[in-house]
């Protein structure tokens, strides 16, 4: 399981790495060519929707970091069961808030799909760009599972 988990925190994180050089290169070219008085049409949507794909993907990965803002207020005040108690708590209603955002993305995505939406630009299907959603929310079940078992057997995880 370790070496599932190491596979597919490296496929995420280059997954990011390569959207955001693109993105990057993408917009700075068009700044280039708008000085020269001209410009790319579709940069602009491709950019946007690769920032969609990268804040679902890029959930996943912060439920791995342990990145999620969270306060420690209250953890500060309890005792070592107690801050155990109160984080799986966490943990399972993050779980449940994660199954219900991912639920209804499907319906979402189904919903375009079977309307056959596509991009105003670039003409690509919008299931490609709603499709994030789902798959955001499948990569941060199986994070917050890991994290919830992990932290129940005693371990720190990450």
């Amino acid at each position: 399981m370790k070496s599932f988990n190491n596979i597919l925190s490296k496929i995420e994180q280059y997954f990011i790495g390569i959207l955001l050089l693109a993105i990057a290169f993408i917009l700075f070219i068009n700044v280039v060519l708008r000085f020269f008085g001209s410009s790319l049409v579709w940069s602009e949507e491709v950019a946007r929707y690769a920032i969609v794909w990268l804040t679902f993907v890029g959930s996943s990965v912060c439920v791995y970091k342990g990145a999620h803002i969270g306060v420690d207020a209250i953890m500060n005040v309890l005792s070592e069961k107690g801050k155990k108690v109160l984080l799986l708590i966490t943990i399972l209603m993050s779980i449940a808030f994660t199954l219900l955002f991912t639920y209804f993305s499907f319906i979402i995505t189904k919903n375009v799909f079977i309307t056959n939406q596509v991009s105003s630009t670039i003409k690509v299907p919008m299931v490609y760009v709603y499709g994030s959603m789902p798959i955001g929310g499948i990569l941060m079940l199986l994070r917050y599972t890991q994290e919830f078992f992990i932290k129940l057997k005693g371990g720190e995880g990450k």
